[in-house]
């Protein structure tokens, strides 16, 4: 390679160096010369991980950075400022294309959307440990009350939420005195008692007696239940039907004298009325003596009927043990016991 020739390539190397490092200068410097907007947010946790050049985000947006964090210590409380880029914003005009919000009139949207809810939050930068500030909108947060007159801040001030991880700290921080407060000792000391009183009762002879009693209350209730059916399949029931007989024979009865006399009423002749009277009075006669019977029949009806109750009411026992028959005592003549 001739001398000309190393001289055009190192022209060449010199010149694509050159224009590297002043794109890069024009990238970096660009970036000053946009329209740039500050905010201001108060914490009172610790802001291990975030730093200034940290991002700022909104809704997962990158629109700036941290530009200073400065402490509070007699308030115990972190003034993190941020600076935002303003084009990342736009505002829709009728029938005309999204504009971006002037800065003049930045501050007013953002007071405006804290208003609605808008808050900041420092969220975890990936694995790394680092953070970052993220802005989103939450109907419900109720940010930290500062008396933000007390901290003489220039930029438009936006409250702000605790981090998931002062959330975790707490939430834990209340659980661990929660379960600190709780009486393990007392607990065991009454539960130990509670279990030697009922040892004590089960190995007391009045429980075996207890339960020997409860046996047997069991067994005479088994027995006194098999005598009720045996009872109700015998004697109540043959009382009963006797009793259904009677009625239905008198009701029988009844119907055929009912008929008996309808066909008499329908057989008579206005002609004949002195000639058929004495054949009507013997018929009379004869339906008298079968209602006679009737009635002596439902007569014997309810005596039995009154005679059950009576013996009922005399000895209840009878219904779980049954009729019991009469017994003879045979020293006094045989006279029924």
């Amino acid at each position: 390679m001739n001398d000309n020739s190393k001289f055009k390539l190192g022209l060449f190397i010199i010149l694509a160096t050159a224009v590297f490092f002043a794109a890069l200068f024009i990238l970096g410097t660009m970036d000053r010369f946009k329209e740039k907007a500050h905010i201001s947010t108060l914490v009172s946790e610790s802001v291990q991980g975030l730093s200034v050049g940290s991002s700022v985000k909104y809704q997962g947006v990158p629109i700036g950075n941290v530009c200073e964090i400065m402490i509070y210590p007699t308030d115990n409380v972190i003034r993190i400022d941020m600076e935002i880029n303003i084009s990342k914003f736009k505002v829709q005009q009728a029938n005309h294309a999204p504009v971006t919000i002037p800065i003049e009139t930045f501050n007013e949207h953002v007071a405006e959307a804290v208003k609605k809810g808008l808050c900041c939050r420092m969220e975890l930068e990936g694995i790394t440990g680092g953070k970052y500030i993220e802005l989103q909108l939450d109907k419900n947060s109720e940010p930290p009350k500062y008396d933000i007159a007390e901290f003489g801040l220039e930029y438009t001030y936006v409250p702000s939420q605790p981090s998931l991880i002062s959330d975790l700290r707490g939430s834990v921080t209340s659980i661990l005195a929660k379960l600190e407060s709780i009486d393990y000792k007392g607990i065991s000391d009454r539960t130990n008692a509670v279990l030697d009183s009922i040892n004590e009762r089960v190995n007391s002879p009045k429980f075996d007696e207890t339960i020997d009693n409860v046996n047997a209350m069991v067994t005479e209730a088994r027995k006194s239940i098999e005598n009720l059916e045996n009872l109700t399949n015998s004697d109540i029931r043959d009382k009963i039907d006797t009793i259904s007989k009677n009625v239905n024979t008198a009701v029988t009865a009844v119907e055929s004298l009912t008929k008996s006399v309808e066909v008499e009423i329908k057989s008579i002749e206005f002609g004949k009325i002195a000639e058929n009277f004495r054949s009507f009075l013997s018929t009379a006669i004869r339906t008298s003596k079968t209602l006679d019977e009737t009635l002596f029949n439902v007569d014997n009806g309810v005596d039995a009927l009154i005679e059950f109750i009576q013996y009922i009411d005399s000895d209840p026992a009878s219904l779980i043990q049954g009729k019991q028959k009469p017994k003879f005592d045979d020293e006094k003549g045989g006279k029924k016991r």
